[in-house]
């Protein structure tokens, strides 16, 4: 094994001791509680290390979230949906992210404290904006780009807000009923979409 091969396997691991270090301290107390000490002591890794990769708590936590948000299976989420079953892939891409977003809810209660919730709503916009684009590029052809960008970015957003708004009253609203909700507004939101293209392609052909 090369030196560099074994120099990523190293810092894989000083990754993941951190990260479930992090995670078993915010079930016992808040973020701002936390020191970077302690995440260190609990993951057997010197502050020193730490600073080699991340400036500080805030930047730690983004990349927290990033790094489990990249391990979330989406093997279930249709991969070549059809115009008859787009409505189903975008549903199943809610499910796989909620279903994370609740495994991982004490870390989310720290994401989007009022402190520290900005720059992860981009990240986690991005992701979603990219899923909705790709899904809906492979469905409606010849659309203008700008116009499937409306649609995710409109999606995104809403999906962003919904989550924030889940993790902060969790115990008062079961998921099943979140999937209600957004099984609703994905019929609504797909149907008035598809009625734009369709309408574009009939100016086309005009």
């Amino acid at each position: 094994m090369s030196t560099s091969k074994k120099m990523d396997v190293r810092v894989k691991r000083t990754y993941r001791q951190l990260i479930e270090s992090f995670l078993k301290l915010l079930k016992e107390k808040s973020f701002d509680e936390i020191s970077i000490s302690e995440i260190c002591e609990g993951a057997d890794v010197h502050r020193a290390t730490f600073y080699k990769h991340f400036n500080d708590k805030t930047e730690f936590l983004n990349f927290c979230v990033k790094q489990l948000l990249s391990d979330v299976d989406l093997s279930q989420v249709l991969s070549y949906p059809s115009p008859e079953n787009v409505k189903d892939s975008c549903m199943s891409f809610v499910k796989v992210l909620f279903t994370f977003i609740d495994e991982n809810r004490v870390l989310f209660s720290a994401v989007f404290s009022d402190k520290h919730s900005m720059s992860f709503d981009t990240t986690l916009i991005n992701v979603i904006t990219d899923f909705c684009a790709l899904k809906l590029s492979q469905v409606l052809e010849g659309i203008p780009k700008y116009k499937s960008q409306i649609f995710s970015n409109f999606y995104s957003g809403s999906i962003v807000g919904v989550i924030k708004w889940y993790v902060k009253n969790y115990d008062v609203c079961p998921l099943e009923d979140v999937y209600v909700f957004f099984e609703r507004r994905i019929d609504e939101i797909c149907d008035a979409y598809i009625k734009y293209y369709l309408d574009d392609m009939k100016d086309k052909l005009i």
